[in-house]
């Protein structure tokens, strides 16, 4: 079922991403008290951990989305009725993975994250499919 989400371009997403957005919200403020995170000491992490919980590795790629971007990062507050781009961004990301629509995984990285970030990002993109699971 989609909902219409009231953004200023009427972007409109299912009821799970609405549940995703308000988690990733969620995970975004949680980080905020915390340092940011290299994008390769997030990827060992991962990689390393396969103990780690979904809301541990949301955090951990929120935390290194910074310097993957190679700027900061703008998450509304829970509840919030408007979507920020990063917010869109991560929204599309996740449910791609979900779907196994590995090409636009693979678009969503590359035109977003610097290409030296771009395959550890992957790599701790594709543990997010426990979000949707």
């Amino acid at each position: 079922m989609r909902i219409k989400m009231l953004t200023r371009n009427n972007y409109e997403i299912s009821s799970d991403e609405l549940e995703l957005l308000e988690t990733v919200r969620e995970e975004a403020k949680q980080a905020r008290s915390m340092p940011k995170m290299d994008v390769f000491k997030a990827c060992e992490l991962v990689q390393l951990d396969i103990e780690l919980l979904t809301p541990e590795i949301l955090s951990i790629f929120i935390r290194s989305l910074p310097q993957a971007f190679g700027r900061s990062t703008n998450f509304f507050p829970v509840g919030t009725l408007e979507l920020s781009w990063d917010e869109k961004w991560l929204i599309s990301l996740v449910s791609a993975i979900s779907r196994a629509d590995y090409d636009s995984v693979h678009f969503l990285i590359k035109t977003s994250i610097k290409p030296i970030h771009q395959k550890p990002c992957q790599s701790i993109a594709l543990h997010l499919w426990k979000i949707t699971a």
